[in-house]
């Protein structure tokens, strides 16, 4: 058998945290898993995000025969578990480019495990792993990275208001037709390997690997400085777009001087 384990988000769950953790400790890990992130299938997420937006048969198609190509040069003969891990094969967050919830995930996904099966055939053992979040933080997450990263205007209410079902993530795991494990953020930070740590425990990861794993800090918190006040009134301003750029990278400057911004 094959066990394929893919990790297609959700954003703002500790998914960088993970992906950090994954590249630094890439050497350990090697030998014992072979693993994938963004930049092995930035067509696939390409595509992926594509997609979310237009729910174009182009783009649907663009899955497909990205997802094949991918998976064409993974080695059928390799008894080494497999990791794929990228929120982008959701789609875009919520809250960005008229995005209101991860409906288009269920799709995108049917179609990445559909090619997977024709390439590694019966011996394929899938399962989509999901981290989830409480629906309050997860939205307060969402709307400060569009804050530092887009020139929203919206306040926190007036944000999550526009984005009724959003977090209701439970649902969209439940709508993937594929088997699907998952586990909350405020649970996985508890555990010694925090939010990887429900993927080792897929993958069977020894414990004399695990415990020589490096855990970075958690990655793309929201610093308590009031910044995101801030960042509201700039997107607001008068500002031209490369001006507001700048000041926001003084911004993330300064918070990071006393080393509250990742």
């Amino acid at each position: 058998m094959t066990l394929v384990v893919i990790h297609p988000g959700f954003h703002k769950t500790g998914t960088s945290t993970v992906q950090i953790a994954l590249s630094r400790n890439r050497a350990l890990l090697e030998p014992h898993l072979r693993l994938y992130l963004r930049e092995d299938f930035e067509p696939l997420a390409h595509s992926a995000r594509s997609y979310s937006v237009s729910r174009s048969d182009k783009h649907r198609d663009a899955i497909g025969r990205n997802a094949l190509r991918f998976f064409r040069g993974i080695g059928r003969d390799d008894p080494r578990p497999v990791l794929i891990s990228s929120e982008d094969l959701s789609g875009h967050m919520p809250g960005r480019n008229g995005i209101t919830r991860y409906d288009a995930a269920p799709t995108i996904l049917a179609l990445i495990a559909e090619n997977a099966a024709h390439w590694f055939g019966p011996s394929l053992d899938l399962t989509f792993y999901f981290s989830t979040r409480a629906p309050d933080p997860w939205l307060r997450s969402c709307w400060w990275q569009n804050l530092r990263s887009t020139r929203l205007t919206q306040d926190l209410d007036q944000f999550s208001q526009g984005l009724p079902d959003a977090a209701d993530l439970p649902a969209i795991v439940g709508a993937v037709a594929a088997r699907t494990a998952s586990c909350p953020l405020e649970d996985s930070t508890l555990r010694p390997e925090g939010p990887l740590s429900p993927l080792l425990d897929l993958l069977s990861l020894p414990d004399q690997i695990r415990n020589l794993l490096v855990s970075p800090p958690p990655m793309n918190q929201q610093p308590d400085l009031g910044i995101a006040e801030v960042l509201l009134a700039l997107n607001r301003s008068g500002l031209e777009d490369e001006a507001l750029s700048e000041a926001k990278k003084t911004m993330r400057r300064l918070a990071q001087k006393q080393g509250n911004v990742t």
